[in-house]
C-alpha cells in the first residue's frame, strides 16, 4: 500500500517526464516548418549556371539554346562556357 504523498510524487515525476517529450514535439514541428520555408526560398533564388553567382533581377539572361539556365549578363565568359556545356547544344555532324 502506498501513501498519498508517494502517489503525488509519482504523478509529478510522470508529468515531468512527459513535459520534455511535448516540448520536443513542438520544437520538431516548428523546425520542420522553418526548414520547408528555407528550402522554398532557396529554390526561388536564381544562380548563374557557370559561376554559381547569385543573380538579381535584370542581371542575367536565359540560355539561348532553350535549357532554361540563367547566365551572367555582364560576364561573357559565363555565356561562352555554358554554351559549350549546354545539354541542348547541337552536336556537329562529324567527318
Amino acid at each position: 500500500m502506498t501513501s498519498h504523498v508517494e502517489e503525488q510524487i509519482r504523478k509529478r515525476i510522470a508529468a515531468a517526464k512527459q513535459r520534455p517529450q511535448e516540448d520536443r514535439a513542438a520544437f520538431a514541428e516548428a523546425r520542420a516548418a522553418g526548414l520547408d520555408s528555407r528550402k522554398r526560398t532557396k529554390l526561388r533564388r536564381i544562380f548563374c549556371a557557370t559561376c554559381a553567382k547569385l543573380q538579381r533581377k535584370g542581371t542575367y539572361l536565359r540560355c539561348p539554346l532553350g535549357c532554361g539556365d540563367a547566365v551572367c549578363k555582364t560576364r561573357a565568359a559565363c555565356g561562352n562556357t555554358h554554351l559549350r556545356q549546354c545539354p541542348n547544344r547541337p552536336i556537329p555532324e562529324g567527318d
